[in-house]
């Protein structure tokens, strides 16, 4: 029996201590849930001002030449001016109609068509021809009955950046020939031109 009672003394000393100790601690605090706090949208940044690049002064635009039509040659006194061949045609009546404009594709300055000075008051009709190179015959521009030249080319000041359109009638070579060499005073020829119908 003081066994008994030794052991229970020994059991409530333990149990009594056990309970001291945890009541020192205190109580263990408990995570409270916190609100959590409205998530506030991000003002985007403020657009800066592009750097203002210092403007240059504006320039004249340089004129618009238009593209070459058949072919394209240089004048001979002048790389701002070329021959721009546009048309080689059959037309009715057995003739051949040949087309092309005269371009001045300087930005500022006029340009005197001269044609090696030699244009004067009118053309030097005779270095307007076509070659057929197929019959190895040179042909001349038509002309009427009184004379006249059937034809209408310029010649003169042409100013920067503008054309000028001309053109002449010739006898028609045979229709087994379907290219000739055109020559223009003043302008490389143009060779193998093809005719069209």
């Amino acid at each position: 029996m003081k066994r008994l009672g030794t052991s229970l003394v020994w059991i409530s000393t333990i149990i009594g201590t056990v309970l001291a100790i945890s009541c020192s601690k205190g109580p263990t605090p408990q995570a409270t849930p916190q609100a959590a706090a409205p998530v506030q949208p991000q003002a985007a940044p403020a657009a800066q001002p592009a750097p203002q690049a210092t403007a240059a002064p504006a320039q004249p635009a340089p004129p618009a030449i238009p593209p070459a039509g058949i072919a394209s040659g240089q004048f001979s006194q002048d790389p701002d001016l070329r021959c721009d061949l546009m048309e080689v045609k059959r037309a009715s009546g057995g003739a051949l109609l040949i087309k092309w404009r005269l371009v001045n594709a300087a930005a500022s300055q006029a340009k005197s068509i001269k044609y090696h000075g030699e244009w004067g008051v009118t053309p030097p009709w005779n270095d307007l021809y076509f070659i057929d190179p197929a019959e190895n015959k040179k042909y001349a521009f038509l002309t009427d009955a009184g004379g006249g030249y059937i034809a209408d080319v310029f010649w003169g000041d042409l100013p920067a950046g503008q054309q000028r359109a001309s053109w002449a009638k010739f006898p028609a070579p045979p229709l087994t020939s379907s290219k000739i060499s055109v020559h223009i005073p003043s302008f490389p020829p143009f060779e193998d031109v093809p005719i069209s119908q």
